[in-house]
């Protein structure tokens, strides 16, 4: 007698290792609850396996059936309720894809976060003279230039926005049209996650032998750590240039001499 093949039992959900208090969105508002999914704060969705560099099953809200939006997106956008309705109603191929995307997205936000974290604070204290300037004269009151603070589309800015970013959107269009691969262009002459790429971009070993200054660094040449690494900073950086903009918009002066000790 040949025994039936049983299916394996589906593996168990992950506790929401982020919500270690277990807190819960019973005392919000009634439109807040709408926007988080109750079983979520409890455990990861099953959707999230921590495959991905970074995952820890973070995803309260539904999000990620939000990735690729179209105009048919808006149907089951509104409520947490829906949102997971539709990520569970799709095939596992189907969420892949959908992580994929969202995954790609954060690395690119995490990129571009990154710079601004680094460039915000450097842009003001470099031109601190011009931009404590009349504010006819372009001054912003000491406050590096942007959407909040304005003069962000003064000519000057236009052609430093414009300079800066045409290579961004070029590697986003080469990404598009399947040359990159979730952030991966190929592009690492430091050799930091492994081999060069391009290879010889920094001819260590012409000056410095086999030992190079890459194999101090913490995690060097492992690409899953440093992909990792990535997205937490990533992440980091976009909590950090949120807040400067909103503390710059809040008290009106820069954040540099807000918090001049950490500066």
């Amino acid at each position: 007698m040949v025994e039936p093949i049983s299916e394996a039992p589906p593996a168990p959900a992950r506790k929401a290792g982020w919500n270690p208090k277990s807190l819960d969105v019973t005392s919000l508002p009634g439109f807040v609850q709408s926007q988080f999914v109750s079983a979520y704060l409890e455990e990861s969705p099953s959707y999230l396996d921590g495959s991905l560099p970074g995952d820890i099953g973070f995803d309260p809200w539904g999000l990620a059936a939000l990735a690729a939006p179209t105009s048919a997106t808006d149907t089951f956008a509104r409520t947490a309720k829906d949102r997971d309705a539709k990520m569970l109603s799709m095939s596992a191929e189907e969420q892949q894809k959908s992580l994929a995307w969202m995954a790609e997205s954060e690395v690119k936000h995490g990129r571009l976060a990154m710079l601004a974290a680094a460039g915000w604070p450097i842009a003001e204290l470099w031109n601190a003279d011009f931009l404590h300037g009349a504010v006819s004269d372009g001054g912003t009151f000491g406050r590096a230039p942007s959407l909040f603070n304005g003069h962000l589309f003064d000519v000057p800015n236009v052609a430093f926005l414009l300079l800066a970013f045409a290579p961004l959107a070029y590697f986003d269009l080469q990404s598009k049209n399947g040359k990159g691969n979730g952030g991966d262009f190929d592009w690492d002459p430091m050799g930091l996650a492994g081999p060069q790429k391009p290879t010889g971009a920094f001819p260590f070993e012409a000056f410095m032998g086999s030992k190079t200054p890459i194999d101090g660094i913490p995690n060097a040449k492992d690409m899953q750590a440093m992909k990792v690494a990535e997205v937490k900073n990533g992440r980091l950086a976009m909590m950090a240039i949120t807040g400067m903009a909103v503390q710059e918009t809040v008290w009106g002066s820069p954040v540099v001499e807000q918090t001049p000790w950490f500066f």
